[in-house]
C-alpha cells in the first residue's frame, strides 16, 4: 500500500499543481492584457515566443491588431514600415507581426490555423518569390528552425480545419522534420496522423496519454512564456493618443528626391556601397545561378496553396501583397522576366480564385530604390505596402 501511495501521489501533487498554474496563468494574463500597452510587443519582429506562440495570437488579436505575415522584409528599419508606421489616422490600430527569415507557406498556415482566428481578423501576408527558388520547397532544417510544436498540435485538433489540410499538414511536417531529425514526438505524432493501418492504431492509442499530457503541459509553457514578456511591458496610458495623418503624395515626393540624389555606377542600380560589400565579389559567381528554375513548379507553390485552402476553412480572406524583385539583378540571375511574371500572375489568380484582394507590386522591378537591396522592400516599397494596407482595410 505504502508503494502504491508513494507513486499515486506525487502524480496526484502535478496534476493539481498544472491545473492551478494553468488557472493562475489565465487570470494573469487576461490581466496584463487590459492593462498593458500591448503595440511594442506586437510590432518586435523575429520574437520565437511571439512567434510561434497561441496565446499571443489569442491576445493580439482581441486587442483589434492587424496581423502582418511575412519573413525577413519585416526586419527592415526604414519608417515606412507598416511596423513602425502604424498606428495612423484613419488605421488607429496597432499591427502585429509574425514571421521571420524562412516562416514560409506551410509555418505561416499551421499557426492561423492553430490559433483558430475570427473571420474578421485583419491579416496581410506577404508572400516571397525567394521562397520558391528550390523546386523541393522550403529546407528541412530551416522548417524545424521556426517550428511550432503547440501551433502543430493546436492545428490538428482545430475542429474547424479540414482533414484534407489536416492530413496535408501532417504528411509535409513527416517529412521535413524526419528529414531534419529534430523535433521526433511531433515527427512520429504527424506519421502516425497519416496513417490507416492497424499497428498505427494500436500505436496512437498506447501513446494517447503521453501526448495529452505533453499538449496540456505546452499549451502552459507557451502560457508562461507569454506572461513573462506581458508583464514587462509599460502599463497602457491614460493620455488620449493623437494619430499621425499621412499625407501618402508628400511621402514619395519626399522619397523620390531622395532616391535623386543616391547615386548609382553599377549595372543593377544599387547603392554603391551595397553593391561594393554585398555583390562585387560573388557577381561572376552568381551569373545565370537561376537561369534553370521553374519556380511555378516548387513544391512552395502547394504549400502556398495549402495557406489559401485554411484561411478558407476559417474565413479569413488575407491581403496577399506580391513584392517585387531588382529586375536587373534577377535578369543577371538568369531568373528572366517571363518567369517572373508567369510566378506573379499565378500567385495573383490562386489569390483571386478565393476571392482575395492582392497587391501586385511587380511594375517596380525596374525602379531604382524601391527596394532596400535586390529582394527587400526599401522605403518607397514600404510606403506602398503601408499605403496598401491602409486602402484595403479601410474599404471593408
Amino acid at each position: 500500500m505504502k508503494r502504491i501511495c508513494s507513486f499515486i501521489i506525487p502524480i496526484i501533487i502535478a496534476v493539481v499543481a498544472a491545473i492551478l498554474s494553468n488557472n493562475i496563468l489565465d487570470k494573469k494574463i487576461s490581466y496584463l492584457s487590459e492593462t498593458k500597452d500591448l503595440a511594442k510587443f506586437a510590432a518586435n519582429y523575429g520574437d520565437f515566443k511571439k512567434d510561434r506562440s497561441i496565446v499571443a495570437k489569442r491576445v493580439l488579436g482581441e486587442n483589434g491588431d492587424l496581423f502582418l505575415l511575412g519573413s525577413s522584409e519585416m526586419k527592415i528599419d526604414v519608417p515606412q514600415n507598416t511596423l513602425k508606421l502604424f498606428p495612423i489616422k484613419g488605421a488607429e490600430y496597432n499591427v502585429s507581426s509574425f514571421g521571420r527569415g524562412y516562416s514560409q507557406n506551410l509555418q505561416q498556415a499551421s499557426m492561423i490555423g492553430a490559433c483558430n482566428l475570427k473571420p474578421d481578423q485583419k491579416l496581410a501576408y506577404i508572400v516571397s518569390i525567394q521562397w520558391f527558388d528550390d523546386e523541393a520547397g522550403i529546407k528541412p532544417d530551416k522548417f524545424a528552425s521556426n517550428f511550432s510544436d503547440i501551433g502543430f498540435y493546436e492545428f490538428l485538433n482545430n475542429p474547424k480545419i479540414s482533414e484534407n489540410n489536416k492530413m496535408y499538414y501532417a504528411n509535409r511536417t513527416y517529412e521535413l522534420l524526419s528529414k531534419a531529425n529534430k523535433f521526433k514526438p511531433e515527427a512520429l505524432y504527424a506519421k502516425l496522423y497519416c496513417s490507416n493501418s492497424f499497428s498505427s492504431k494500436i500505436i496512437r492509442n498506447i501513446l494517447k496519454p503521453y501526448y495529452v499530457t505533453k499538449i496540456y503541459l505546452s499549451e502552459i509553457k507557451d502560457k508562461a512564456l507569454i506572461y513573462s514578456e506581458l508583464k514587462e511591458l509599460p502599463d497602457k496610458s491614460d493620455d488620449s493618443k493623437e494619430y499621425k495623418e499621412v499625407d501618402w503624395n508628400k511621402e514619395y515626393n519626399e522619397l523620390l528626391k531622395e532616391s535623386e540624389e543616391t547615386k548609382s555606377s553599377n549595372e543593377f542600380q544599387l547603392t554603391d556601397k551595397y553593391y561594393n560589400d554585398n555583390v562585387k565579389d560573388i557577381k561572376d559567381y552568381v551569373k545565370g545561378l537561376l537561369a534553370s528554375q521553374e519556380i511555378t513548379k516548387s513544391v512552395e507553390l502547394d504549400d502556398f496553396k495549402f495557406f489559401l485552402s485554411v484561411c478558407n476553412d476559417l474565413g479569413i480572406k488575407p491581403y496577399i501583397i506580391i513584392p517585387p524583385v531588382n529586375g536587373w539583378y534577377y535578369d543577371y540571375l538568369g531568373l528572366n522576366v517571363d518567369e517572373r511574371n508567369k510566378y506573379y500572375d499565378t500567385i495573383d489568380s490562386l489569390a483571386g480564385n478565393d476571392d482575395m484582394d492582392v497587391l501586385d507590386l511587380r511594375k517596380y522591378e525596374y525602379q531604382k530604390d524601391f527596394l532596400m537591396d535586390v529582394m527587400h522592400l526599401g522605403k518607397e516599397g514600404w510606403l506602398k505596402v503601408s499605403e496598401g494596407i491602409y486602402n484595403h482595410f479601410n474599404k471593408k
